[in-house]
């Protein structure tokens, strides 16, 4: 039964109002029985109606209706012509009280409606309305003691100020904490739209670092695996060219065809067992010194030359140089009928830097851009291109038909710094 009433009281016990609500049902419940009890043990004057208690229970109790349909009220849009109604009718509920009391105690109630109005009204009009009702006691006192104040009327004085002092810390206290559960709510609604935010973000960035991986390893298949390739198809030309004309010459074709095809299956191993490790202990120069010596000796003469220090280079600009010598010469030797290449590094403090120039047919310029990434043309520049921007570095081509072409690539060496510039 009593936790029956207890949700009938506080039906909203989340809800900021909660505790005023609670608090207005313990005054009213604690003052009202006391004035009940002391109007059905004390005798009145015959001027009050009959059945006068019960009608004093029945105000009381409304009064708690109207504090538990105003705390429905809460979450609605606030309205002030609301809360001027329900002061009205609280007003008129304790003057109901007062007059059918005969003790004298029913004045007490009066400080419910400066609590009430704290929070519907504000803290001024609660004050004001506050500072009234005290006169109208003190008033009352006066004229009950005969143009004088008796000891009993004193003390209720006293009484009901130091009530109405209690009542407006109660409701200050009780509207800061309201103000306090708003401000968390609010908080924790904006902490939950970040947090779905963020979710929104890493999804996307996994979208993202999906997309990049798979360009990656596009990268690699073709700088790697299409090496690979297009020397045991020149190979494998140059054998059958020479098959009756020098069978030597084609068999030493055959063999470096099935040497590229072992490297071309070394550098798939390479490529797996690199996802697993650092790229730190990648070495451009050994790198490079293999690949000049796998494709040197053939119709094409490389002469290259190494500078500088790889220490204190990221792995990143490392590969990407070694990546664009890579398909610089694959391209010279696919595409160029060149005789004669330069390849030169230079590892500097500050930037790295590649030239490969080549004496070959050359081509446009203008129309390989037009054309890149198309389907079968411009991949190799392309993805040059993409491994330089993602290193902060630059690429220039200089070409023109029948006067060779020459690559160019800067890269920073620290790529924080030119991240931030």
């Amino acid at each position: 039964m009593l936790g029956r009433a207890r949700r009938w009281l506080n039906p909203y016990p989340d809800t900021p109002g909660a505790l005023r609500l609670s608090f207005v049902a313990a005054y009213i419940g604690v003052v009202g029985s006391l004035v009940a009890y002391l109007n059905f043990a004390t005798p009145c004057s015959a001027a009050l109606p009959a059945g006068r208690q019960w009608l004093m229970i029945g105000l009381l109790a409304t009064m708690l209706i109207v504090e538990r349909f105003e705390l429905a009220q809460d979450p609605l849009p606030g309205s002030r012509r609301r809360a001027v109604a329900l002061l009205i009718l609280r007003v008129a509920l304790v003057q109901g009280v007062v007059m059918l009391d005969c003790t004298g105690m029913a004045v007490l109630l009066c400080a419910v409606v400066p609590f009430a109005v704290y929070f519907a009204l504000g803290a001024g009009v609660s004050h004001v309305i506050g500072l009234a009702y005290w006169c109208l006691v003190a008033l009352r006192a006066w004229r009950v003691g005969d143009a004088g104040l008796s000891l009993d009327s004193i003390t209720m004085v006293v009484i009901f100020t130091l009530l109405l002092i209690f009542v407006h810390l109660i409701a200050g206290h009780i509207d800061r904490d309201q103000r306090s559960r708003q401000e968390m709510r609010r908080l924790l609604a904006q902490l939950e739209a970040s947090h779905r935010q963020l979710q929104t973000y890493a999804e996307r960035v996994a979208e993202l670092a999906t997309a990049a991986e798979r360009n990656r390893l596009a990268r690699d298949m073709h700088d790697s695996l299409g090496h690979y390739l297009t020397a045991i198809s020149i190979q494998l030309e140059k054998a059958q060219a020479y098959r009756d004309r020098n069978p030597d010459e084609a068999d030493r074709a055959i063999g470096d065809a099935k040497e590229s095809a072992r490297a071309a299956l070394r550098a798939v191993r390479q490529s797996v067992s690199t996802l697993r490790e650092s790229e730190d202990r990648f070495s451009l120069r050994q790198s490079l010194e293999g690949l000049v010596n796998r494709m040197d000796g053939g119709p094409i003469e490389i002469a290259w030359r190494f500078d500088g220090d790889e220490t204190g280079y990221p792995g990143a600009v490392l590969v990407a140089l070694y990546r664009a010598a890579q398909e610089g010469l694959t391209n010279v030797q696919k595409h160029a009928q060149a005789r004669h290449v330069e390849l030169q590094i230079d590892l500097g403090e500050d930037a790295a830097r590649l030239r490969l120039r080549d004496d070959g047919v050359g081509f446009d310029a203008d129309s390989l851009a037009e054309h890149a990434g198309s389907p079968g043309q411009g991949y190799g520049i392309q993805g040059i291109q993409e491994r330089i921007d993602l290193v902060k570095g630059e690429m220039r081509i200089a070409s023109h038909v029948q006067s060779g072409t020459e690559l160019s690539i800067v890269i920073p060496k620290h790529l924080e710094e030119m991240a931030v510039t």
